[in-house]
Order: C-alpha cells, then structure tokens, then sequence
C-alpha cells in the first residue's frame, strides 16, 4: 500500500510537471498574429490619456458595452455586453441532423447556441520616442473583443473575434469621440 501511494504521488507530480511545461512556439509572433495586432491598435496624438481613456468608455457605453473595471491610472478598461446568440442556420442544421438520424432509427440531438457575452479589453500605452521616453499627449490603444457563447449542452466556446469591420468601426467612433473631447463639446 506505502509503494502504491508514493508511485501515485510520483505520478502526480510527473504529470502535473509536464502539464505546466510551455509549448516551444507559445511565444513566437507569426504573421498572422502580428496582422491581428495591428488589427486591434490604433496611435492618437494631440490628445491626453485620460481624455483618450473617457472617449473610449463612452464609445463603449454607446455600443452597449456596460463598464466592469476601469483602472485609469494604469491604461485599462474591461466591458461587456450580453446577447442571444441563436442562429437560424445552425437549428436549422440541427433540426436536420435529427429528422435523418431518426429516419435511421439512431437519433442525435444536436446542440446550438442560446446566448453569449461579449468581453472587451482595451489598453492605452504611450507612445515613446527614439530614446525611449513616453511622447507628450501620443498614446496608442488596444483592444481585443472575445465572444463567450454557451450552448443548450452547457458547453461553452470561446473566441476571439478577428472581423476587421468590428474594429475598423470601433475606431472610427472612437476617432470622433476624441475629435470632439479634444473641442469639448
């Protein structure tokens, strides 16, 4: 009985070791990384971080995001939103996949989508110059939008989302956003 139980905390300890061991590449940027990075940043200049940070929270706001953290002094918000996440296809799919199924005398129940968050992180950073120093009212913004859909099978998926159009606009209205703090209007 002592054998077993030091075999299996030697086993334990073994697996837990390799388990946490990091794959070779887990910090290599590949192409299309660094594509979706640039994806998700954007540079400002002429405009002070905590006006940059208050323009993005509103634009949030105003997409239906509600604020979870805001840590101003470090550069970082966090949002999200709720939303059903049904699809018309992926029942109709399903609805399929069990009308044949049960024709074959072996019915499948197919799982899909019932509703989702959406999670958003945006970082600011200022922008430095060629020796290093952080440029005056030149700052660059992140953010990343995930999607956390839950299924009728209590499965969960998680994604990042890579549209271009999603960012492109977000962007767009943060663009105008700080346009028009910079006016304080």
């Amino acid at each position: 009985m002592k054998k077993l139980s030091i075999l299996l905390i030697a086993f334990l300890i073994v697996g837990c070791a390799a388990a946490t061991k990091p794959p070779v590449d887990l910090f290599m940027s590949t192409p299309q990384l660094l594509k979706q990075r640039q994806l998700e940043t954007r540079r400002y200049d002429g405009i002070a971080e905590m006006e940059l940070i208050a323009a993005c929270s509103n634009v949030l706001q105003d997409l239906g995001f509600s604020l979870e953290n805001s840590e101003t002094k470090l550069g970082v918000i966090t949002a999200s939103k709720e939303r059903d996440a049904t699809n018309a296809g992926e029942i109709a799919a399903a609805v399929a996949v069990a009308v044949i199924t049960t024709a074959l005398f072996v019915p499948v129940i197919q799982s899909v989508s019932k509703d989702q968050t959406i999670r958003v992180s945006l970082v600011t950073r200022p922008v430095l110059d060629s020796d290093n120093v952080a440029m005056l009212d030149s700052h660059f913004v992140r953010i990343t939008f995930q999607t956390i859909v839950r299924k009728t099978d209590d499965s969960i998926r998680y994604e990042t989302l890579t549209d271009p159009e999603l960012y492109q606009g977000f962007y767009s209205s943060v663009s105008k956003a700080v346009f028009l703090e910079a006016q304080k209007i």
